[in-house]
């Protein structure tokens, strides 16, 4: 579909007086140029005045204007497309009634590391007003669709976070409420008329926010030496935020980095790690179980003293509605089982 802006119609008429002015030097005569460029303006001026409001177009077998995502967003429910839904959920958290939000990825069944976009995807994408996107590498398929006048944010331009990096940005906290700072300027400057209300929201996810800082240094001071090991880097950030130290053995982790199996060796030496009790919690990642974690596993569960193991996903499960809620829970799920390994001892 061909459709001219007002602009576009201007950079034409700008171009064909440049070339008028190259012909008038050629041919040394104004009168051509003159009736030239008469001709071009009584076409654009028709052109305009048959198109509809707001535009200069050409007729199309659709003759209804579609307008901008940028200009729709000042009308109606700002729509935001979020690559993944635990970005999704603090999207809807700041916006509220104010944002219409999809999630592309909602699933804990859906490998992301995998994940193909299909038509439907790339379609919400070409609609949207603001794309929330984690970056870091982690969600590259959705950046190429991303359109030109929409409002982009990415989590790890946020906090400075590059391909390379760990990409599980939303279990810190930081991430997060760079995340929330973005999308409140984002949509107050989208749609101004509605800032008090998306000042309300952000405020109410602050005090949320604040709520589960508080609940992780109470954690922290009431557990000291608090050592753990992964069979991925998912919950890193997270293990931070609690004051954990990774134990992990380097040679498994600089694998999985890798994407590649480990050395039967550096497996020796997590099985071992774990066999001999030398930290206090195992994280795993349900969404990338085989054979190699299995083993892990078992390690851990071997003897009278078993390690605890928990369980994080990438995707928030659909029992979670809400991002920090989510983070809450696994807080919790963590204390709870730390509690009762020391309780055990």
């Amino acid at each position: 579909m061909l459709r001219w802006t007002a602009e576009e119609a201007s950079l034409a008429m700008h171009r064909m007086e440049r070339h008028v002015s190259h012909t008038n030097k050629r041919v040394g005569t104004t009168q051509v140029a003159r009736s030239y460029v008469s001709r071009w303006l009584a076409l654009l001026a028709a052109l305009c005045m048959l198109a509809p409001l707001g535009g200069c177009g050409f007729f199309t077998s659709d003759t209804k204007d579609t307008p901008s995502p940028v200009q729709s967003a000042s009308t109606g429910p700002v729509s935001i497309v979020a690559t993944l839904n635990q970005w999704g959920s603090l999207a809807e958290r700041i916006g509220g009634d104010d944002v219409k939000v999809t999630s592309i990825l909602s699933s804990t069944n859906v490998d992301a590391h995998d994940f193909e976009p299909t038509s439907k995807d790339l379609n919400q994408l070409s609609k949207a007003n603001v794309v929330l996107v984690n970056g870091a590498g982690y969600d590259n398929w959705a950046t190429k669709w991303i359109p030109s006048n929409a409002s982009t944010i990415s989590a790890a331009e946020t906090v400075g976070a590059i391909d390379g990096d760990n990409p599980h940005l939303w279990f810190s906290n930081e991430a997060r409420s760079s995340v929330a700072r973005e999308l409140f300027d984002t949509l107050c400057r989208l749609r101004p008329k509605d800032k008090s209300n998306f000042e309300k929201n952000y405020d109410a996810w602050k005090t949320s926010e604040k709520k589960l800082e508080n609940t992780m240094k109470t954690f922290r001071k009431e557990h000291s030496d608090l050592t753990y090991a992964a069979t991925e880097t998912i919950a890193a950030y997270l293990m931070s935020d609690m004051g954990f130290k990774d134990e992990t053995p380097k040679g498994y982790l600089q694998a999985v980095q890798n994407d590649s199996e480990p050395a039967p060796s550096d497996l020796k030496s997590f099985q071992t790690l774990l066999k001999d009790r030398e930290v206090k919690l195992l994280v795993i990642n349900p969404q990338q179980e085989s054979s190699t974690t299995d083993q892990i596993v078992d390690a851990a569960s071997t003897g009278s003293d078993p390690i605890p193991v928990l369980k994080v996903t990438e995707q928030m499960p659909q029992d979670q509605k809400d991002l920090t809620g989510w983070i809450s829970s696994l807080v919790k799920q963590t204390n709870d089982l730390i509690n009762s390994e020391e309780d055990a001892e």
